[in-house]
C-alpha cells in the first residue's frame, strides 16, 4: 500500500494530541505514522484524503458482537461489524468455546482485514445454536481443563471468560455456570464476562462473586428481576462496583437495552463504562444497527459527545491492555475513525419497543487500520 495523508481533522481523545486541536496525520506504506500535527506541504503522500474538519479518533472498538460466521447461527460476517461502520478493532463476545475457539481463530480472526479479539465461552461448544439450544445443556459442556488450556494457548486473542447467566441458559442449574466460570477466569487471570437476563440467577448472587475487572455486559437492561430502573438497591450497587473498577458495558442487543433504564441511569450521573452492540443476526436491522447509532441513542439520553467517543475508544482500549490504542506519535500504528456529529432527526427503538428522537447522529466517514483507509458510513437500512 501506498503512503496516506488525513488531511483538516479534528482531534478528540487522540493520545499526544489536545482535544478540538487541528490535526494532519501521514501515513506511510508500512501503517504506520510518520506525521502528526500540521503537513508544511512535504513530504509528498501518494493519497491525499481530505476529512473536511470532521473528527478524528481512535480507531472505535466495539467490545461485544458475534461474527463466528458459519461457526454460530446467529453470527455475523466480519465485515458487516468492522471498517464500514467506522469499528476498527471488535471482540467476539462468546461466540466459541475450547472446542471451537481455533477454528474462530483460523477461518475468521486470522484471514479479516481489522483485529478482532475474543472472549471465550465457559461452554464448550459456544453459542452454535443460542437462544434455540441452550450452550449450558448439562455437565458435559462444562470442561475448565480444557477451557483453560485453550485460553492458554490462545492468550494473544483472548480477553476474557464470558458466561451467559440467564434463566433461558443456566436452567435449573442456577449460578453453578456463573461460579465455574469465575473460578477458571481467577485460574487463567482473566476477567469474567457476564451476560445479564432474566433471573435466576439473580443479580445480586452474580455481583456477590465480580471484582474490579470483571464486566457486566446489558448493564442497561429493562428485564423484569435485573433492571436497575426497578429495583433501587441495585443501582447502588451498580455505583459502588463501577467505582471500585467493575466494568459497565452496554451490550444494546436484540433485548438488552432499555431507554428509561439508561436514562436513570444517567441522570444520576452513572454512565457505562463502554458502549458496545452485541450485534448479530437478530439485530443488525434494528433495533441496534451499528456501533455509531448506539452512540448516537446515549447523546440522546444526556451523555456528551466526548463521553460517548472516550466509551468507545480510550475506556475499551484500557480495559484490552491496548494502551497505545490510536496514539498520534511517529512510528505508532495507524488506527483511527474519522467522523462527523450531524443535526438531524430518526426516530429509532429500544430494545423493547419503546422509541425515542435521536437529533445528533454519528455518521463516521473513514475507518483507518494501518495503511488502509476504508470508507464508513452508518448502516441505515429501515
Amino acid at each position: 500500500m501506498g503512503s496516506v495523508l488525513l488531511r483538516g481533522g479534528q482531534a478528540m481523545h487522540l493520545g499526544g494530541v489536545p482535544n478540538k486541536t487541528a490535526v494532519d496525520i501521514g501515513i506511510g506504506g508500512d501503517g504506520r505514522i510518520t506525521l502528526a500535527g500540521r503537513w508544511p506541504g512535504q513530504p509528498r503522500f501518494d493519497e491525499v484524503i481530505d476529512l473536511r474538519g470532521a473528527w478524528l479518533s481512535p480507531a472505535w472498538i466495539d467490545l461485544h458482537v458475534h461474527c463466528y460466521y458459519g461457526g454460530t447461527w446467529l453470527s455475523l460476517r466480519p465485515e458487516q461489524v468492522g471498517p464500514a461502520t467506522g469499528v476498527g478493532l471488535a471482540v467476539d463476545c462468546g461466540s466459541a468455546g475450547e472446542a471451537n475457539f481455533p477454528g474462530l481463530r483460523e477461518f475468521i480472526i486470522a484471514p479479516a482485514p481489522f483485529p478482532i479479539l475474543a472472549y471465550l465461552n465457559i461452554s464448550t461448544i459456544g453459542l452454535v445454536a443460542a437462544n434455540r439450544v441452550s450452550e449450558l445443556i448439562g455437565d458435559p459442556v462444562l470442561d475448565p481443563e480444557r477451557t483453560a488450556r485453550v485460553a492458554e494457548a490462545h492468550r494473544d486473542l483472548i480477553k476474557g471468560i464470558k458466561v451467559r447467566a440467564s434463566n433461558q441458559v443456566v436452567r435449573e442449574w442456577g449460578m453453578t455456570p456463573v461460579r465455574v466460570a469465575k473460578a477458571l477466569a481467577r485460574a487463567v487471570r482473566l476477567p469474567l464476562v457476564v451476560h445479564i437476563g432474566e433471573a435466576p440467577p439473580t443479580l445480586d448472587e452474580i455481583l456477590d462473586i465480580l471484582e474490579p475487572g470483571d464486566v457486566i455486559t446489558h448493564c442497561f437492561t429493562g428485564r423484569i428481576t435485573t433492571s436497575i430502573l426497578r429495583h433501587e438497591p441495585y443501582i447502588r450497587r451498580f455505583e459502588t462496583m463501577a467505582a471500585a473498577g467493575v466494568i459497565l458495558d452496554m451490550g444494546h442487543g436484540q433485548g438488552s437495552f432499555h431507554y428509561p433504564t439508561a436514562r436513570r441511569a444517567v441522570e444520576r450521573g452513572l454512565l457505562p463504562t463502554t458502549i458496545s452492540t452485541d450485534l448479530h443476526i437478530g439485530n443488525v436491522y434494528g433495533p441496534v444497527w451499528d456501533l455509531a447509532t448506539t452512540m448516537s441513542k446515549m447523546t440522546m439520553l444526556g451523555m456528551s459527545i466526548e463521553d460517548v467517543v472516550e466509551r468507545v475508544t480510550a475506556a475499551p482500549a484500557r480495559f484490552l491492555g491496548l494502551e497505545e490504542w490510536g496514539r498520534a506519535g511517529i512510528g505508532a500504528p495507524a488506527r483511527f475513525t474519522a467522523f462527523e456529529v450531524e443535526d438531524g432527526e430518526e426516530t429509532l427503538p429500544d430494545s423493547y419497543g419503546n422509541t425515542e428522537a435521536i437529533r445528533r447522529l454519528f455518521e463516521p466517514r473513514y475507518t483507518v487500520v494501518g495503511a488502509a483507509v476504508t470508507p464508513a458510513a452508518r448502516n441505515t437500512a429501515r
